[in-house]
């Protein structure tokens, strides 16, 4: 990455810190997937007692958390440390021995053997990173052969109706569900980032043709206001 990149990606990083600490559990408009059907997806595709996932991008670690609870041995990383933060503010007692958090770049190399996660879930993530394909073959890299992937991705569709940038602002404060000064600031801030940020979208033959030059096979793909893909390693 170049330093200019280097240097956006890090002031990228300081107001993800801020934002997961003080704003992101209280969103009601995440266009995420809610986490128990993630934890569906995941335990469908058990194979082994004492499983280990890897939540790429874990965010608040409310994916990291449930599976957790499911019984999965679980390492959520993510690069911004307020997030990082307000996950391990999450874990209990009873969960501490089946699950970490650690500070990742998933623009660089991941610090992981290959070949060592069953699961691998990145959910809203890849469209922020800097290189899809090379986060991709890091993810590849470490997941076991024939291990899952579950990806989220942001869908182009163009025949949406785009609302102006004043409408979405009210509509997430108006749905924040505890309206702070410092909190409506913080939405703010991301509604212009989310609206003028070239992020990249994908179709399904688009995400199809990601995934199998990678080396994925796609196993399942769920069209909603996201695309969810389920793969696996061939």
């Amino acid at each position: 990455m170049q330093k200019p990149q280097r240097l956006l990606w890090n002031l990228y990083g300081i107001f993800w810190s801020l934002y997961g600490r003080y704003a992101w559990d209280d969103q009601c408009w995440q266009v995420s997937e809610p986490p128990e059907h993630i934890v569906h997806i995941v335990r469908e595709r058990h194979v082994n007692p004492d499983e280990w996932v890897l939540d790429a991008g874990c965010g608040t670690g409310n994916y990291a958390i449930a599976l957790a609870k499911a019984g999965f041995h679980v390492i959520g990383t993510d690069f911004a440390a307020g997030m990082l933060a307000k996950a391990q503010d999450k874990v209990t007692d009873d969960l501490s021995g089946c699950i970490a958090f650690r500070r990742a770049d998933l623009n660089a190399p991941l610090e992981f053997p290959a070949a060592h996660f069953d699961h691998i879930l990145s959910i809203s993530v890849l469209q922020a990173v800097a290189n899809p394909l090379f986060t991709l073959d890091e993810l590849h890299r470490v997941l076991k052969p024939g291990g899952t992937l579950v990806l989220s991705l942001p869908k182009r569709d163009p025949g949406v109706p785009s609302c102006s940038m004043g409408e979405l602002i009210r509509y997430r404060i108006r749905h924040l569900e505890r309206r702070t000064l410092g909190k409506m600031l913080l939405v703010i801030v991301k509604s212009y980032a989310d609206r003028y940020h070239n992020r990249p979208t994908w179709t399904v033959p688009q995400a199809q043709k990601m995934l199998s030059e990678i080396g994925f096979e796609m196993v399942a793909l769920e069209d909603g206001r996201q695309l969810l893909v389920i793969a696996k390693k061939t």
